[in-house]
């Protein structure tokens, strides 16, 4: 017994059965098949023959990458925003503040590298975020 495909246009995909519904025949195999493939991840897509056939799903867009990779910063910002006015509320109180004068220096600069990131060539590829210091790693985790 064979199965019918169909390609609705509305909706961007096959529509199988398994009487004629004004589509293609295809064997149980290959409707199996392209179940299968479905089921890991594939995507089933109109062939050049107008059969349908399995692709690989599409990656996200480039402006799907920098969007996500500018709600990232903006994220790493809010996640120290308290270690800068902790800091700037201890030297207010003339105190004994938590961070080092050099701790603060490397934290206002990597904040800044986190506002230049969406300008910088290698945005937004992941491994090229910029890398906060080690103690500000240990201290908001």
């Amino acid at each position: 017994m064979n199965i019918w495909a169909k390609w609705d246009e509305s909706v961007q995909r096959f529509a199988f059965g398994l009487s004629d519904n004004g589509g293609l025949e295809i064997t149980r195999e290959r409707h199996l098949a392209l179940l299968a493939g479905e089921s890991s991840g594939q995507v089933i897509v109109v062939g050049d023959d107008g059969r349908p056939e399995l692709q690989e799903q599409p990656g996200p867009t480039d402006e799907a990458l920098r969007k996500a990779e500018r709600a990232w910063r903006t994220v790493e910002l809010s996640r120290h925003e308290w270690v800068v006015t902790r800091h700037r509320d201890e030297q207010d109180m003339g105190g004994v503040t938590s961070l080092t004068a050099e701790q603060y220096a490397e934290l206002l600069n990597h904040r800044q590298a986190l506002r230049d990131w969406p300008a910088v060539d290698a945005f937004p590829v992941i491994a090229e975020r910029p890398s906060p210091p080690e103690w500000l790693v240990d201290l908001t985790q």
